[in-house]
């Protein structure tokens, strides 16, 4: 008798299993980044890659160990990687974040902070890549004298090869997420207030 339900539980295990693996898809992933310099590359540039990771359905992303072992990382234990229309952060321990691309590369660190994005909402990371402000505003502008310049309800409006946020409602906060200036006012208001 237990043997019978060892080896129906056993069996309903495995079909757990296969109905989870069967059902999460992972897509691969083409990618670029800027390699370690070597002998036969001593000035190494963007570059992409076929098939260097994983994305899953619930939109996690994961390097292959042999790219990872390729990345170049900055004096902040940093590199960036492009992956589709996206660019992320990556540091050492292979924690990836997605950024604000900005000027044909990731956003920067201003102030100890750069902008994340998720979900098409804007947030602030420090440089060990942990969210400090959570992804709520449609744009933010990076820090400047500890305060960022946040809008609700915006949205991006093509200007040339640029683009110009416009509408919705602005305010300001500080590197602790705090509101600093309430996000009522339209934007010129917000720099009127300003002055």
């Amino acid at each position: 008798m237990d043997l019978i339900r060892l080896a129906r539980s056993s069996l309903l295990a495995l079909l757990t299993l296969f109905f989870f693996v069967g059902c999460s898809s992972t897509q691969s992933l083409s990618c670029a980044f800027v390699p370690i310099q070597s002998k036969t590359h001593p000035y190494p540039e963007l570059t992409e890659f076929k098939n260097c990771g994983q994305l899953d359905d619930s939109g996690k992303l994961s390097i292959s160990d042999k790219h990872f072992k390729q990345v170049w990382f900055n004096k902040d234990g940093l590199a960036d990687i492009r992956i589709h229309d996206g660019i992320y952060y990556i540091n050492k321990k292979a924690k990836l974040v997605r950024t604000h691309l900005f000027d044909n590369g990731p956003d920067y660190f201003k102030e100890g902070l750069a902008r994340t994005v998720k979900n098409n909402k804007f947030g602030f990371i420090n440089k060990q890549l942990t969210v400090v402000i959570e992804p709520q505003y449609d744009f933010a502008f990076p820090f400047n004298n500890g305060i960022s310049i946040v809008c609700v309800d915006c949205f991006f409006k093509p200007d040339g090869e640029h683009k110009t946020v416009e509408g919705g409602k602005w305010g300001q906060i500080d590197k602790q997420g705090n509101v600093v200036t309430e996000i009522k006012y339209s934007k010129k208001e917000l720099e009127s207030l300003k002055k």
